[in-house]
């Protein structure tokens, strides 16, 4: 960079110099002594000097920057803060004039260079006197290259005069080879100007004099025009926003990338959707300026009808991008501009079709209805003038309008308004949307205003949802494990019984008082404790007690355990005492070979709370016709990357599709528990289930944690399926 600037601005400030030479030359010839011989014989003397200053200067400032060091109060070479001799103050005077004239069309590739020059060098911000780029800088060292020469004043703002020239010249191109160097390299490759640059000198320069004496008089009337000081900061096209703090966001490598590859191939979307701007049309194009834009959005935003939700034309949907332009034009009609065939700047292109695309994929899902699309496609014209004004909201996660359009489409998703929450819910969303409409005026403090006060509202209803889902997922807990441990405990009593044929009391007596117990010391304590092995001992006790009367001999009951088997189940004191008594008579008969009875009242059935039944919930069933259902593994990749908190859209009976999240995944079988927004279960299914449904398209996944993220990586598919097909 530093060779570029320097095999520019030098090359620049010879040629002034030279141009100046002749000037003065004519000047002299005419008897003159201030502008005459006197100045030629002293500009000749220190030109060259004057030059490798100038050159020393610009290449010592890059110099620092390479070593990270900002320049300290005086060092730089612009001014301080100081009382100024008249000389000085003209000087200075002449530098802000000549910073001014020469940003005012090289302005937005200037902005652009110097925020990438300042992730080059990591500093947050260069100051104007400090930057190499910058005209001031560049001013400020042509007034130190003066500084050793003694001439009049008004010979030093001619030289300034005839370098604002010549420097006007290449600036131009200079920031263009800057940022293409940069955007080579990686550094912040998405940005792009602002604005229209013009490389032409004679576009924006006014036809030089055809004589040196009509030139004396140019320079003469631009020098005593430079009365008063004017400052040099450069006003940036993008300010931050009061409440939305840009110094602590950070911009991700990958949503960086995703950006610039959607800005590379949006024309040839352009051109598959025949939203290409047309210039078949009579009459010359009109390109409006980005202010003639916003006006005309303006216009749109305070009419009565909102843009129309696409339609189909000739048997092809038309999109967002087609009938906003259509209704731009008509706007600018409205507005006076005659021509029929307008046209946009390059970036406020980009950012008109880029917000269109985007309200086409999000509301071209099934997880809206025709109602809710029309809400949301209200907020379409608010969006393009925040994208018109700042490309930062496709960058950043925390831009306060990429909020509200999150906040307001988790509001909307799967909310048909059943229950008088949920129509509270979206009435709300209704007057969010209406002081959107209403109240934008470019600045976007609104958008955080208005997510802040949705956010809130629907942290009450979150609140209870949450509980609720808090329930289920305890409840499905419960229930899995309730059924873990009944299968772990009926798999330990079929091997302890060994396929012995057992008397029915017995038998009954394991299977119900014995099954539970064993079920709640698992719950309890766990399968490895001491109390599941001691109630097992007894279990075992009671079999040897089985197994010998069946061959003729009385061996004692483990009576502490069987009571605290029948403990467990209710039955205690008396009671436990006479069911203990109906065991030992069953053993009694089977010693002396008499038969034994079907059942005995003496031992109870067990009291056992009786389990909620679930609620309702879709089944998986299997059906005909899914055995060529082709799962491939990145589809199962993706789905067994779910984890607790993730959305994605599941289509119910009624063959509508509504949110779902992941809000447990079990331990024990792996399954996933999915709950709807009330926090009520819907779904219960395995990772390979899951995926079966999603390539039946009965699940939806989202590439996105929010709404605004999964449309963007959704424009970036259509994106690149319409460059392939352009």
């Amino acid at each position: 960079m530093q060779k570029r600037v320097l095999d520019s601005v030098v090359p620049a400030l010879d040629s002034s110099l030279s141009e100046l030479d002749d000037y003065l030359f004519d000047r002299s010839q005419s008897g003159e002594q201030a502008l005459g011989m006197l100045a030629l014989r002293e500009m000749r003397r220190v030109r060259a000097d004057m030059s490798k200053t100038f050159r020393q200067s610009v290449a010592d400032r890059f110099r620092e920057l390479r070593k990270r060091r900002a320049p300290e109060d005086g060092e730089a070479v612009g001014l301080g803060l100081s009382l100024l001799s008249d000389q000085d103050l003209e000087q200075q005077l002449a530098v802000d004039q000549l910073a001014q004239s020469v940003l005012r069309n090289a302005l937005p590739a200037f902005e652009v260079a110097t925020q990438r020059l300042c992730v080059v060098v990591g500093q947050p911000q260069l100051e104007s006197n400090a930057n190499p780029l910058g005209p001031a800088f560049l001013a400020a060292a042509l007034g130190k290259a003066m500084g050793q020469l003694e001439i009049e004043a008004e010979l030093r703002i001619v030289v300034f005069k005839f370098f604002e020239r010549a420097l006007g010249e290449v600036l131009a191109e200079l920031y263009d080879r800057c940022n293409g160097l940069m955007a080579s390299a990686g550094v912040l490759p998405e940005l792009r100007a602002s604005g229209k640059t013009q490389h032409a000198a004679g576009k924006h320069h006014p036809k030089r004099p055809e004589s040196h004496a009509e030139e004396a008089a140019q320079v003469a009337a631009q020098a005593a025009m430079q009365a008063a000081y004017q400052d040099n900061q450069v006003a940036r096209r993008m300010p931050a926003q009061a409440g939305w703090d840009t110094a602590q966001v950070q911009i991700n490598a990958a949503d960086q990338a995703l950006f610039a590859s959607m800005l590379g191939q949006l024309q040839g979307w352009r051109n598959v959707n025949n939203v290409a701007p047309q210039h078949d049309s009579a009459g010359p194009a009109t390109t409006l300026s980005t202010h003639d834009l916003l006006s005309i959005l303006s216009l749109m935003q305070r009419e009565a009808d909102p843009v129309p939700m696409p339609s189909t034309q000739g048997g092809k949907p038309q999109s967002f991008a087609g009938q906003l332009r259509q209704q731009m034009a008509q706007s600018a009609r409205k507005l006076g501009v005659a021509s029929d065939n307008v046209t946009l700047d390059g970036l406020d292109g980009d950012a008109v079709d880029l917000v269109a695309l985007l309200f086409d994929v999000l509301l071209d899902g099934p997880q809206y209805n025709s109602n809710i699309r029309q809400k949301i496609g209200r907020m379409l014209v608010p969006f393009v003038k925040v994208a018109v004004k700042d490309r930062r909201m496709f960058l950043y996660k925390e831009h306060p309008a990429r909020r509200l359009l999150n906040t307001v489409a988790e509001a909307c998703e799967g909310n048909r308004g059943e229950a008088p929450q949920e129509q509270e819910l979206l009435d709300h969303v209704d007057h969010t949307i209406d002081r959107l409409v209403s109240e934008f005026n470019e600045d976007v403090a609104i958008f955080e205003a208005l997510e802040q006060d949705l956010r809130m509202y629907m942290a009450q209803h979150r609140k209870r949802f949450e509980l609720a889902e808090k329930r289920t997922t305890e409840a499905h807990r419960g229930r899995e494990r309730l059924e873990q441990a009944r299968t772990e405990v009926s798999t330990d009593l079929e091997q302890h019984r060994g396929g012995r044929e057992l008397p029915s009391v017995i038998d009954e007596f394991l299977s119900t008082h014995g099954q539970h117990h064993l079920t709640q010391i698992v719950l309890r304590d766990g399968r490895d404790s001491a109390r599941y092995q001691d109630a097992l001992q007894g279990i075992d006790a009671l079999l040897m007690a089985v197994d010998g009367a069946m061959h003729g001999l009385v061996v004692p009951l483990p009576e502490a355990e069987l009571l605290a088997i029948l403990a467990s189940a209710g039955c205690v004191g008396e009671d436990g005492q006479a069911a203990l008594e109906a065991l030992a008579d069953i053993i009694s008969r089977l010693s002396v070979g008499q038969a034994t009875i079907a059942s005995d009242e003496r031992i109870p059935a067990p009291i056992v709370l009786a389990e909620p039944p679930p609620p309702p919930t879709p089944q998986l069933e299997v059906v005909g016709g899914t055995e060529a259902v082709v799962c491939d593994d990145n589809l199962l990749t993706r789905v067994s990357k779910l984890k607790v908190g993730d959305w994605l859209q599941l289509q119910s009976a009624d063959g509508q599709f509504a949110p779902a999240k992941v809000s447990w995944i079990s331990p024990i079988s792996a399954r996933l528990l999915l709950v709807n927004r009330r926090g009520i279960r819907v779904l219960v299914a395995s990772v390979r289930e899951l995926a079966v449904m999603a390539a039946l398209g009965k699940i939806t996944l989202r590439d996105g944690e929010a709404a605004f993220d999964d449309a963007m990586h959704q424009m970036a598919g259509r994106l690149r399926g319409a460059a392939a097909n352009a």
